[in-house]
């Protein structure tokens, strides 16, 4: 019997004019999996993730995340999901704590208890202000505002990067616990050593091509 997928490409395709962003994916992920997205910088993997999310249009083929299509049911997918981009934007001048309680009242979520063990695990205090973050304080932010709901899916561009090895290890053990609880995860790296070590599944992408999919091993 086969499993459902959590996402389901054939052959996706982004144009940007006569440059392609990525050329006939055909990628599936099967629900409860921990999926890597394992590519060089500028290979693809932040256009399939935007794509996939209904942030930016497709050109052509189809895509469905959660069984939802991704150009006619976007809300559900974002309902569903929770995404960290690779690059991190907060109102500068709001709190730690107010920028996570923020993403966690659009989703209509009382998060707070979630939130205030997230802050502590990855040593970040609530009370101040993203303008005084660092660039890996400001990702950790945004890895709380994607975990602290228990979304169904989650999407995450390039995560580990501005991460200390201390909290890249702390970050994947959240990760592992919401695998454990059902969430499918997704993330993209550069990094090899991060998919073998983590994921059970992956899929290799180069010049908008996906090269390889398959079990880890």
């Amino acid at each position: 019997m086969e499993k459902a997928l959590a996402i389901d490409t054939r052959k996706l395709t982004k144009s940007y004019g006569v440059s392609r962003g990525i050329t006939d994916l055909d990628l599936q992920v099967e629900k409860g999996d921990f999926f890597g997205f394992i590519g060089p910088n500028g290979a693809g993997k932040s256009t399939t993730i935007r794509t996939l999310l209904g942030l930016i249009h497709l050109s052509s083929g189809s895509a469905s995340v959660l069984g939802h299509d991704i150009v006619t049911e976007k809300e559900k997918i974002l309902s569903q999901v929770g995404y960290l981009p690779s690059e991190i934007f907060f109102y500068p001048k709001m709190r730690v704590k107010d920028a996570i309680a923020y993403s966690a009242d659009l989703r209509g979520a009382d998060c707070r208890k979630r939130a205030e063990e997230l802050c502590g695990r990855l040593d970040l205090d609530p009370m101040k202000k993203v303008e005084d973050l660092s660039l890996g304080n400001r990702k950790k932010v945004g890895i709380i505002c994607a975990v602290q709901h228990h979304p169904d899916l989650l999407i995450l561009d390039e995560p580990t990067s501005g991460l200390d090895p201390l909290m890249q290890r702390e970050f994947f053990s959240i990760l592992m616990e919401e695998n454990n609880k059902g969430s499918t995860i997704f993330f993209s790296s550069h990094i090899l050593s991060e998919v073998q070590a983590y994921c059970r599944s992956a899929a290799f992408i180069k010049d908008g091509k996906i090269l390889l999919s398959g079990k880890v091993s």
